[in-house]
């Protein structure tokens, strides 16, 4: 009888979390303000995306509106400070929500009675009828100029913490920092009660087969329907999260190509996974950053990623670990992989210090600088997919630890670098 290959451990997986956590934790006291904001806004995503992979990789549903849904928490927090002059962020999360509930659940009572292409146009289009309400109603929503919420008027735990005097930016942006990773833990711990229980078993029965889930008595569509809220809820407590960061809600979030980054974001980590989400919108926030400020063609490079992902690696960067292609399992029972994944991820690394270290500018050299990066992010994951998969392979539970065990050890060098080149710039300032 073959032995059934089981995946690693809760005690390890809780142990690798923790190491994680820790790291992100730490990263703050070493890296920039600007970093820290850019992790703020990582984070936030990737609550939405968690709620948006509850639909398209646990109960099988495309959805093309979760714009919806975070733009109603956005414009829910901005209409509370500004119309209600409510300063606690609490009271303004649970409007967020509530708002968030109402409105998914309208709409997903509509969208749950179709499936495939239908459910996708379906969302789409009520998605837009809300962008046009905020578009034309300018004089309650702003129109294309917004609502602006000052950080000013934002206190944290019921009034404790305040953002206001000398330093109150850099007091925000650390403060908010770990208000946001605290609701993010909770979010994902939240979300993995969620998959793993009863319900969500069943929802993956009704992604795999709906026939044969209705035969056994699951209610589909009331499942689909419970399951499009908690989507909608997830999406709206990080438009919530994310207007006192962004200081302006304007009717952008509410418009279609922002649900195609969430898309995006959900597939270039790896859905029908469940940290695919949350790497994937960190991914996808520092490209888009660093693409849009090094090149105005920034958006060829976002396209050449989605290209690449979907004909090479069409489980995305986590996915590749649970469900690998025909190639990448190939290549674990040979060794020489190993060496040719290294010698892509030294030579990626290599190939971006040199041109750093030149100084090329340009469009042409900013584009190959960020496919650098990109290549090299991309070839540490091979590198780790697979030892994974060797570790599967020749039964060696230690190479599946490690392959575990390295991400964790990937936060603390970037602590390293962090605090290296922190200090090379004091020097440089200094002389």
């Amino acid at each position: 009888m073959p032995t059934v290959q089981r995946g690693p451990s809760l005690p390890l997986l809780l142990a690798v979390a923790a190491l994680i956590v820790a790291a992100l934790a730490l990263l703050p006291r070493f890296v920039g303000l600007y970093q820290t904001e850019l992790l703020i806004y990582g984070m936030t995503f990737a609550i939405a995306a968690l709620g948006f992979n509850l639909l398209l990789g646990y109960t099988g549903l495309l959805s093309f509106g979760h714009s919806a849904y975070f733009g109603a928490g956005a414009y829910t927090v901005a209409f509370i400070v500004r119309d209600l002059h409510v300063h606690s962020m609490e009271l303004c999360i649970l409007g967020g929500l509530l708002s968030a509930l109402v409105i998914s659940a309208l709409f997903g009572y509509v969208c749950v009675r179709h499936t495939r292409i239908f459910f996708g146009i379906l969302t789409l289009a009520l998605s837009q009828v809300l962008w046009s309400l905020a578009f034309k109603f300018f004089w309650v929503t702003g129109g294309t100029d917004g609502i602006r919420v000052p950080r000013s008027g934002i206190t944290l735990l019921g009034g404790l913490i305040d953002f206001r005097g000398p330093g109150a930016y850099q007091k925000f942006v650390y403060s908010y920092y770990y208000y946001v990773l605290v609701l993010f833990v909770l979010a994902v711990a939240v979300m993995w009660v969620i998959v793993h229980s009863p319900f969500g078993k069943a929802l993956q029965a009704i992604r795999d087969n709906e026939v044969r889930a209705g035969f056994v008595g699951i209610r589909v569509r009331r499942y689909r329907w419970v399951a499009f809220i908690i989507s909608g809820l997830f999406t709206g407590l990080a438009g919530a999260l994310w207007v006192p960061l962004n200081g302006l809600t304007t009717p952008e979030i509410l418009y279609w190509p922002f649900s195609g980054e969430i898309v995006f974001m959900t597939v270039l980590g790896g859905f029908r996974t469940f940290t695919g989400p949350i790497v994937g919108a960190l991914a996808f926030n520092y490209l888009k950053v660093y693409a849009v400020a090094s090149s105005q063609y920034w958006q060829l490079v976002l396209g050449g990623v989605l290209v690449f992902l979907v004909m090479v690696l069409p489980s995305g960067i986590i996915g590749i670990f649970s469900q690998p292609p025909p190639w990448l399992s190939r290549a674990a029972a040979s060794p020489g992989a190993f060496v040719r994944a290294s010698l892509l991820f030294v030579l990626s690394l290599g190939f971006f210090a040199a041109i750093a270290r030149v100084g090329v500018h340009g469009n042409f050299a900013a584009i190959v600088e960020t496919l650098a990066i990109i290549a090299a992010i991309l070839s540490w994951s091979l590198l780790l997919a697979l030892v994974y998969h060797r570790g599967n392979v020749i039964g060696h539970r230690w190479l599946v630890m490690l392959a575990l065990l390295l991400p964790a050890f990937g936060f603390l060098i970037c602590i390293i670098l962090g605090v290296t080149l922190r200090s090379r710039e004091l020097a440089e300032r200094g002389t």
